[in-house]
Order: C-alpha cells, then structure tokens, then sequence
C-alpha cells in the first residue's frame, strides 16, 4: 500500500517538456546502483540512465565518466497491435508517485484506445535496499473494453550512450559480448571499452491473471497478489538494434488482472571476489534465482523493511510546517539513496547516480556538504567515504609531485583511480565553452578532505580509523600546505598563490581567505595529531613516521607556518575574500526574483564577474561555518551582511550554508528563506537544471541547514584544559516550526532530539542493539544547551528548558 501523503510526491499529467526533470527527481538507488525515473515505455525524449558506482570509462570521451550502462526497464505493452504508451495513445488520465516511506516509484495511467477501448495500466518499480544487485518492477494491465490481443515486450537495452549534447558528443562505453536466454531468463553482459571490465544483467518475467471484482483493476498501490493464477503464454527472444528483448504473447480478456513481474540482478566483475570459483554469469543468475526463490513480495517486503530502518535512523519531523517536512524528506531520500553501506571505494558524485553530469566525478562537495549528514546518521556509510580517499592517498602524493610539491594533494575531480580526470573545457550557464583551471589552482579541496577526516573523528571518537587511516591524511596534506606556501620577505608572512577559492568567478588569487584559513587549521591539526593525540600511542606513531618519512623538525616548521600564515580580521570585522578584493568594482545584488533568490546584475555582464566584487558561492560565509568556533558573533554577522550583497548563489551548494549563519545570526526569517530556497531546488527545479541530475550537495547543506542551523547543534571543544568534544544547542527555531524531531548519531551513542519553542528534549541511549536497561541506564553524557552544561543520563527523558 502506498503511505501517507506526507511521504509522497506526486506528478499529475505528462508534460514532454518536464520529462528530463521528472526522471531526475523520481530516480531510485541504493548507493550501489541508480535508475533515472524513465517511463517504461520509454517516450521520445527519455534519458534513461543506469549507473553502477564505481563503473567508469573514458574511451572517446573527453575524460573518464560513469557509464550509462544498459537499461533494464524497458517493458511496453502492444493491444491488438497499438503501443499502450503515453505519447502513442490517448491518455485519459495518469500519475506518478514517488513513495520516500517505501523507496519506490508508483504509476498509475490510464487509455482510451481507438480499437479496443479503455485500458489501465499501473507500475511499481523499487531498486531493492535488501539486495543491491536486485531491480524488482511489477506492471498490472486491464483491458476494460474488451477482449484484445496482448504482446509485452521487455528488453535490457545495451544501445545506451554517455550523451552530452552541450558538447556535442555521443560515446558508446561498452560493447556487448554476451546474449542468452535459457529457462525463461534472460541474460546479457556487456565490456567496458578501456577497463575491460564485465558488467552482467539477469532477468525474469512472470504473468499471472486476477478477477478485477468488476472494479478498473488493482487497488491504489501495487500490493500483495495472493490468489492470481498462472497465463498460459506464448514466449520468444530476440537480439536485435541492441536490445534483448523477451516477447510475450496472450488473449487478454475484459476485466480481468494481468500482473506482470519482472526482476534484474546486476552484477559488475568488480562484485565477484577472486576466491569465488564461479563466473559473472553464475553470479548473476544465482542472484536472479534466489530472489526468484523467495519472491516478488518476498523481496519486496525486506526492501521495504530496510528503508523502515532506514528512515528510523534519518527522519527528521517539523510539527507545523508540513510543506518543508515533506520537502525536507525528498532531499533525506536522495541523500539516502547515494550512499554505499558495502564498497570503501566508490564516493559521492554532485548528481549522485542519477545522471553522468560533471562525468560522475567527486568532488569536494562529498566532504564539506554531504558528508556531515552520513557522519551523524550512518557513521559507517560516512567512513567508507572516507576510506575511499585513503585507498587513493598514493595519487594524491602523485599529484602533488607533479606540481612539484610535497604529500599529498587531492584532484580536484577524482574518479576511480583517484588520478585527476577534471576536464580541460567545460559549459557555463550561458552556453560558451570555457577552458578549465580547478585542476591546477583549486587546492582547497586538501584541506576539505583533511578537514572532513577530522570532523568524523570529532563526531564518532573512531580511534582506529584515525590512527589507522585519517591521521596519514591529516598529515600528508599539511605537509602539502608547507610546501605550497611562500614566504613574503617584506610581510614576514607566508602566502598561497595563483589559487581559486571557492568563489570561482576569480579564478588566480592571492590569498583567498578560506583557502588559508583551511590550511593553517590542517597544519596546527597535523601538529596536534603528532605531539598530542599520537603521543598516546607511541608504536602507531613511530611506524606512521617511518612510514611517510616524517620529522620533528617538519612538525615544528609546520608550527612556525601556521603561526604566520596571511591571513586577518581587519579593524571593521571584514575578512578580505583575497589580496585586492576590495579593490574591484564593487557590484551589488539590486533585484531578486519570485523565488526570493539574486537575480546576476545587469551592470556587467557574466564572464567579466572576475573584474566585480560579486561572489558566484559562500566563501568567506563558508569558512565562518566551517570554523565557527573560531570567530565572534559580530565578525561573523558583518561577514554575512556584507558578502550576502554580493552572492549570487549560482551554485547550489551555496544557499544552505547562508541558511546556517543567519540562523545563528539571529535572522531566523532570512535563513528560512535561503533554506526554502534549497529544499525546493530539485523539487521546483530552482536551479533550472534538473534534467541533469539530482543537486546531491544542496541535499547535504539542506540537513546541515536544519541541524546545524535551525536546531543549532553544534561540536566544541571542552577547552579548559580538557580534551574532546562536546555538543551544543542552540535552537532558532522558525515561527511556524511548532516542533522538531531527529536523532544523531554522537561518539557511539544515539541521541534523540525534541525541541520546541521553548525547550530540548533528549533521549539517550547506545546505537546497536543497546543492550540491558541498566547498561542504558549507565550512559551519561555531556551536552550545552543555551550556553549552560548538562550531564544527559541515559534510558530516560531529560528535558531542558532554554532561551530564558
């Protein structure tokens, strides 16, 4: 059955020109694989997209990309010869659901044939969270005017390109090498062109028959089918144009159920372990038999059970504003659906696994923005991220060295290998090809990784991953720093040079605040790390020394680095974006459009944004958030102000941060109209790209926006003399925010939020299986609430009053 309503988002009526748009936001996945929300029937103009992470090639194209690999979903259904299909016949009505309680995707459409009447057709499609490798679809038909000839085609189509059209190329990543069907499945593999990697394909088709009890056939959702017998069918195969099809043959007749179900396993080469002593192709079917074995709802119902335990874990509740809820819940789904719980070596694409936008690369939008949400809600799905960083350390050493520079220095766009694959041209939003530099000066991305390794340690307390993996990070990338920086005679300061800060719209800066910033913490974290944290376990200590060749000496030259970085507050407050900033034109946002957001001044035109003061993302507001601990109320509210007038938030990643610092500015309405902004941004297709892909950092900086924001939950150091860390809480809540609920994840705790107006609640106990009632009873743990320290006990209710 489908849910409540306020899990459910609805596409009423097909629109041609909103169809790109509608597969994005309708995507399915489990961080394994994604499947575009493509119509089945595949209309003119579908951009149908199957992503398995992990998989790219580059062959002819540019750089290495994701592979659009074959689509599995392919099933049209022809009556007495007419293609039952929404651009092909008369569409009396139709929709689409997308179910975020259950991760599937329901339809519902019905026809008015010119032969044989009216017919209904409904679907349910969910790529299943049980088993990764399983696609389960399921299709009911009823011919309500009378009897008709039925032929049901269901295809894996291995004819899907990488198109990009903005640059004009259309690349063909694989090659079939394998088609077979043997005892009613059917089985496809195809070869990846460079890797020659294997990627296989299982599938199944069943068709059974119901009395619809003289109602249009099925209920609402796509429910259980207990009851339907087995159709006698006439069954082929074929390979033709790229496709293997299955053709199924059969008299339908008036008001009767026909239920179609069809499963797809999927495996890469990369899945089959080399101590298993079977082939791709008995991997495969086995997984297809299995799920086959234990059946449609079987399957179904251990997919719907995960994303129960799922949602337990990440929900966040608003009592009173039930628009943004379940806005809100749209961005935690698309946030859910990208993340691996089994491979450590695959990362966060900005489109996740709902398009080949930006080649699937990763950047550093998985660490600052998406990252936080993985940490405090699946801590493990969080280490994997990281972990995949780690296992590419070596390139990132390679990188630096080919830049003449020391440790280790992450590319600014990283596929499988972890080399740098960023591409030489890219597409601005008007449409003009531009050379690309992110490659060569956007270094701040090592100390975002570094910075991210951090923040998981500070939020988890997983001592074995920072000894055994973050720590060589931290510091391999402050070792970077100390070689990128150069020494100002005059100033007796150290400089970074010919770089680009987030802001993009400058390109070859000196001294972009948050980039040095962002390197004088990974330097003092790196001398932190050795004198005070490894100091406590001498062994691990001396081998990661040995390991990277690493001094005392270098530490305390990193020491004397950090000290003397360029970088000030000046006398106002204002922190100066980079050298010579306040010397350029200074342009200001004037107009702003329906949604609330800037509208790009007329007054200069876009590709000579570099010569303005004008901002294209936070950068300065960035580091504010990032190190709020850091700098006083005042200085970071003159910030805000002042560069809120410059920022045109062409990027997506940019409205949630501005969310965060008006909150904790006290501008509560402001920042509910920046987090308004970012809820909707796929939903309403604010950016007016959504076609491309699901904005998978706006995902993490709407969480980050509402937690860290509007909750105002916090880390801080004890301080005091004290080590580790503790939360804070201050809450700003919006006006017509009666109450907000969520749990996080907190140092191997779980702790339940409740707040209203006036008041916190918390409720603590241990993650897992949480043991005896005395054993949660034992759990204390410290929290600052309104500026004031509380010892929070756990296995019962504390709650706190606030804001008096």
């Amino acid at each position: 059955m489908l849910t409540d309503d306020e899990w459910l988002i609805r596409e009423r009526g097909f629109d041609p020109d909103r169809q790109a748009g509608s597969e994005s936001v309708f995507s399915l996945g489990n961080g394994y694989l994604g499947s575009r929300g493509v119509l089945e029937e595949m209309p003119a103009g579908s951009s149908q997209g199957t992503y398995v992470a992990g998989i790219f090639d580059k062959l002819a194209a540019e750089t290495v990309e994701i592979v659009n690999l074959p689509g599995p979903v392919g099933f049209l259904i022809y009556a007495d010869g007419e293609p039952v299909a929404i651009d092909q016949m008369e569409v009396t009505g139709h929709e689409r659901v997308l179910d975020m309680r259950h991760g599937s995707l329901v339809r519902r459409t019905s026809y008015r044939s010119k032969k044989s009447g009216l017919h209904e057709y409904r679907s349910l499609r969910a790529v299943s969270a049980a088993d990764e490798h399983i696609i389960l679809m399921r299709v009911y038909f009823v011919a309500l005017g009378s009897d008709v000839d039925i032929l049901v085609k269901s295809s894996i189509d291995a004819s899907t390109l990488n198109i990009r059209k903005e640059m004009g190329t259309e690349v063909a990543h694989y090659s079939v090498v394998k088609v077979d069907q043997t005892d009613d499945i059917g089985y496809l593999a195809v070869e990846l062109n460079d890797s020659g990697r294997t990627v296989a394909y299982a599938t199944d088709l069943s068709v059974q028959s119901s009395d619809s009890g003289g109602d249009d056939g099925a209920d609402d959702d796509t429910g259980d089918d207990t009851g339907d017998v087995d159709v006698d069918v006439l069954r082929t195969s074929e390979f033709a144009d790229g496709k293997l099809t299955e053709n199924i043959r059969f008299r339908a007749h008036k008001g009767i159920v026909y239920t179609f179900k069809k499963i797809v396993s999927i495996y890469t080469s990369r899945d089959v372990p080399p101590e298993d002593t079977r082939n791709i192709r008995d991997v495969t079917v086995d997984a297809l038999k299995h799920s086959r074995n234990t059946g449609f709802d079987g399957m179904l119902a251990a997919h719907t059970g995960v994303w129960d335990e799922m949602w337990s874990a990440a929900d966040i509740v608003i009592d009173g504003d039930p628009d943004a809820m379940k806005a809100l819940r749209f961005n935690l789904y698309h946030l859910m659906i990208a993340g691996s719980r089994s491979d450590n070596q695959v990362s966060i694409a900005p489109k996740a696994l709902t398009s080949s936008w930006y080649n699937g690369h990763f950047f550093w939008d998985t660490e600052l923005f998406v990252l936080p949400f993985f940490t405090f809600t699946y801590p493990d799905i969080a280490r994997n991220l990281l972990m995949y960083r780690y296992y590419r350390l070596d390139e990132a050493r390679k990188n630096a060295r080919s830049q003449n520079l020391p440790g280790a220095l992450f590319p600014w766009e990283s596929a499988e290998t972890g080399e740098e694959v960023t591409p030489k041209t890219w597409v601005n939003p008007e449409g003009t090809i531009i050379d690309v530099h992110t490659m060569e000066r956007e270094h701040h991305i090592t100390g975002d990784v570094a910075y991210a390794v951090y923040q998981y340690y500070r939020a988890t307390a997983d001592t074995g991953f920072l000894l055994n993996y973050g720590a060589e990070i931290i510091l391999e990338t402050a070792r970077f720093w100390a070689g990128r920086v150069v020494y100002n005679d005059t100033s007796g300061k150290y400089e970074i040079k010919d770089v680009i800060g987030p802001n993009e719209y400058q390109e070859c800066v000196d001294n972009n605040a948050y980039t040095n910033y962002l390197a004088r913490w990974n330097l003092r974290c790196g001398v932190l790390l050795y004198t005070e944290i490894l100091n406590g376990y001498p062994d691990k200590r001396k081998t990661l020394c040995e390991k990277i060749d690493l001094m005392q000496s270098e530490i305390d030259g990193w020491r004397k680095i950090a000290d003397n970085i360029e970088f000030a507050v000046l006398d106002d407050g204002m922190i100066e974006e980079f050298s010579g900033y306040f010397e350029k034109l200074d342009v200001t946002i004037e107009k702003w459009n329906e949604r609330g957001m800037p509208v790009f001044p007329d007054a200069v035109p876009l590709e000579r944004a570099y010569e303005t003061q004008l901002v294209k993302q936070a950068d300065v507001v960035l580091l504010l958030h990032l190190f709020n601990e850091d700098f006083p109320s005042d200085v970071r509210k003159i910030n805000l102000d002042y560069y809120d007038r410059r920022t045109t938030h062409e990027s997506s990643l940019s409205p949630g941060i501005y969310s965060i610092l008006c909150t904790e500015a006290g501008e509560v309405d402001r920042a509910y109209k920046y987090l308004k902004y970012a809820l909707y941004g796929d939903l309403s297709d604010n950016y007016g790209n959504v076609k491309h892909g699901i904005h998978a950092a706006s995902l993490g900086g709407v969480w980050q926006a509402v937690v860290f924001g509007f909750a105002g939950v916090r880390m801080k150091s004890r301080g005091g003399g004290e080590t580790g860390e503790i939360l804070t809480v201050n809450p700003r809540l919006p006006k017509n925010w009666e109450r907000l609920r969520f749990n996080l994840c907190w140092q191997g705790s779980i702790l339940e939020f409740d707040i209203t107006a006036g008041d916190v609640g918390l409720f603590l106990r241990p993650a897992g299986d949480g043991g005896s009632d005395s054993d949660r009873a034992g759990i204390t743990l410290p929290v600052e609430i309104g500026g004031r320290l509380y010892e929070v006990s756990g296995n019962s209710r504390t709650v706190i009053r606030y804001g008096d």
